[in-house]
């Protein structure tokens, strides 16, 4: 739980082989999708509070409050008065997580929209003040010409269970090289081949330039498709 609550408070301080055969060049580029973003409703720009005293009646030996609302989303929350509070709701049926950070004054921190628990942050994050004034947006999708709809589809095509624990999805923009990158990590297929993988994609030219396979238990690696 405090290297849980330690991740939050530093992201909230800072507010994220060559192929061998013509049927791998099928799947080597990424599918644009003409989806809406849908997630970018889950969240606004309002100021709210943290329930410290609820949060503190029904909280568990653990540290945190796990709870269910009628329309089937699970809301936890943890959190203390030395590093603020945090809540997690996901929901029903929902691969998106709205993520949100409060002030130990139990005003709102930070809020936003992440993929998965412990995926990469999506569309505009909102930033408070102590004071609960609005003073920063931040549009994370804006740098990236892929959309999380293209990266939901291709994980599809490649069997990958969205809600599993072994699926991850991250994503990198370097502001100097003005080039973005993601990183999928998934137990499913690419091409031929399948198991625990590590998919790497150019956010520019939408292509897969590697696909490494865990192959051991102790983590041994394997590339199995390097794009030239």
């Amino acid at each position: 739980m405090k290297n849980k609550i330690l991740l939050y408070v530093v992201f909230f301080a800072i507010c994220s082989c060559k192929p061998q055969n013509s049927k791998q060049e099928k799947i080597e580029k990424i599918k644009l999708n003409s989806r809406e973003n849908e997630y970018k409703k889950l969240v606004n720009k309002e100021f709210e509070k943290f329930d410290i005293n609820r949060f503190n009646k029904h909280k568990y030996e653990s540290g945190d409050y796990i709870y269910v609302l009628n329309d089937g989303t699970q809301i936890n929350e943890y959190g203390n008065e030395e590093s603020g509070y945090f809540s997690e709701q996901k929901p029903r049926k929902s691969l998106f997580v709205i993520s949100k950070g409060y002030y130990i004054n139990s005003g709102i921190r930070a809020k936003g929209v992440k993929f998965g628990n412990v995926g990469c942050v999506l569309g505009i994050w909102y930033e408070f003040d102590e004071n609960g004034r609005l003073v920063k947006e931040t549009d994370f999708d804006k740098p990236f010409k892929i959309t999380i709809y293209d990266i939901i589809e291709f994980l599809k095509n490649s069997d990958v269970d969205l809600y599993a624990n072994t699926t991850s999805v991250n994503r990198f923009y370097d502001e100097k090289t003005k080039k973005g990158t993601w990183t999928l990590h998934y137990l499913g297929k690419f091409n031929d081949d399948s198991g625990k993988l590590i998919v790497k994609i150019d956010d520019e030219s939408r292509k897969v330039q590697e696909v490494i396979k865990i192959t051991g238990r102790r983590g041994e690696k394997e590339i199995i498709f390097e794009k030239k």
